[in-house]
């Protein structure tokens, strides 16, 4: 308990380089139309804010670099955003990321703000494994960006299905979260889906 003397300092995030990526990010996407796209831009752009929030409390949780988390759930979807399409847009997502974060580094690079190759790699593997939320890797970073994808969209009040039902309870358990039925709330997702 502090008094009225005493100061409490508590470390800064780092999350210059996120913050630049999601500035960068918004600019590209605001003015796309959601014609012949299967999922709005504005649902695009919302998944993919909050994601990267998620992460960066998630990798905090379980000792993975936050900011670099958050930019990997901040890219992870943009395979949909540039293709338009769900089928297949993690695959497709490796070149867009590949291209917007040599844009980026174009841009600020410099360091400390630079994104370095390795990290380049690594946000790329995540994002192109992302989808296949049934193949449990050993790499916490890519099995981090599986869980952050399943438990974001359930947090929307979509209904996790197959093993995103695993990954929504496993995170749910993980972050000690007791007072929330995950079993009844998803029932409820269900109904309120099909009204």
């Amino acid at each position: 308990m502090l008094n009225g003397d005493e100061k409490s300092y508590v470390k800064r995030l780092s999350v210059r380089r996120l913050n630049r990526i999601l500035t960068m990010l918004f600019a590209d996407m605001k003015d796309l139309t959601d014609e012949g796209k299967d999922f709005s831009v504005h649902w695009n752009i919302m998944h993919m804010y909050s994601s990267s929030q998620l992460a960066k409390l998630l990798a905090m949780h379980r000792g993975i670099e936050p900011e670099l988390a958050g930019i990997a759930a901040a890219l992870h979807d943009i395979g949909i955003v540039m293709t338009k399409k769900l089928e297949g847009h993690a695959e497709a997502a490796e070149r867009e990321v590949y291209d917007f974060l040599k844009k980026y580094n174009l841009k600020w690079g410099r360091k400390p703000l630079q994104v370095t190759e390795e990290e380049v790699e690594k946000v790329v593997k995540a994002i192109v494994q992302h989808n296949e939320k049934g193949v449990f890797t050993s790499d916490p970073f890519v099995e981090l960006l599986k869980d952050v994808d399943s438990l974001d969209g359930y947090l929307h009040g979509v209904t996790p299905e197959g093993a995103r039902v695993e990954r929504c309870q496993r995170v749910i358990e993980e972050l000690g979260i007791t007072a929330w039925n995950f079993e009844e709330s998803k029932e409820e997702l269900k109904i309120d889906n099909e009204k």
